[in-house]
């Protein structure tokens, strides 16, 4: 038997379409969702773990205002595992206003250790970058710089190949902002372009072409030929990162990229 919103679906084909049902529509809905919301809440306050990370995608449907506190109340939960529930519900809910607790957050996590600690990390960075906060810039190069976003002595034979770890969800959750409008993290995406580390360059320019997936003729001059020449890059991470940028550009419809592939020497140029 259909239930939930099918459910509800079938009956509104059913009813007798007059005044009285039609009124009563919003109603049904409106009860439903309240269902849902209290359901959600009961079982954050449960706290099992299970369970918890089963209700995110209602959260993000729902994004009722009454599971911020219980949610950020998990968020400094002592378990690991709720404080990743944790972050990912407060993303789901798309708050800015949750910004800067989830910047705690991620300062006490990295002091963690063990299992889980760098499962928290992920969590804290994919959050800050669905709610597309572009105020986020700062605290996401600092954490670059931290998390290894360097060249450490020894690397230079490798060409970096230093920015695993955190780094890559740090940079594509840039993207993620940049894709959402964000000024300042497409400008950070397009600094580091010119990073030391070649695999930081590498997920910078995949994370670029990303950003203008839906507006693929505003990519500016000087960005589209800053990409060019990583297409010559020595380091092979780089030059297939940026190829692959232009074949992702071209294929939305990029007039720029697609002259690369139509006349690649003039184009490089």
């Amino acid at each position: 038997m259909a239930s939930g919103p099918v459910a509800l679906r079938l009956l509104d084909e059913v009813q007798p379409k007059v005044t009285n049902t039609d009124r009563s529509r919003p109603k049904k809905k409106a009860r439903y969702s309240e269902e849902m919301i209290r359901d959600c809440l009961a079982v954050i306050e449960s706290g099992d773990i299970e369970d918890l990370f089963q209700i995110l995608p209602r959260i993000g449907v729902l994004r009722d205002t009454r599971f911020k506190k219980p949610i950020l109340a998990l968020l400094a939960h002592k378990d690991v595992r709720r404080r990743e529930f944790a972050a990912y519900a407060i993303g789901a809910l798309r708050d800015k206003s949750a910004l800067e607790p989830l910047k705690k957050a991620f300062a006490e996590a990295r002091l963690l250790k063990g299992s889980g600690a760098r499962e928290l990390q992920v969590a804290i960075i994919e959050s800050i970058g669905t709610i597309g906060d572009d105020a986020a810039v700062d605290f996401f190069l600092s954490a670059l710089r931290s998390c290894g976003g360097r060249k450490q002595p020894g690397d230079r034979k490798s060409g970096g190949g230093n920015a695993g770890g955190l780094s890559q969800w740090i940079i594509e959750s840039l993207g993620a902002i940049a894709q959402q409008g964000g000024k300042r993290s497409l400008k950070a995406l397009v600094e580091l372009l010119d990073h030391d580390d070649a695999e930081i360059r590498a997920l910078a320019v995949s994370s670029l072409s990303g950003s203008y997936w839906h507006r693929p003729n505003e990519v500016a001059d000087v960005t589209i030929q800053k990409i060019y020449r990583l297409t010559s890059a020595r380091e092979t991470v780089v030059a297939e990162s940026a190829l692959e940028a232009l074949q992702n550009l071209a294929d939305v419809g990029c007039r720029r990229a697609e002259e690369f592939f139509e006349e690649p020497d003039q184009a490089a140029d």
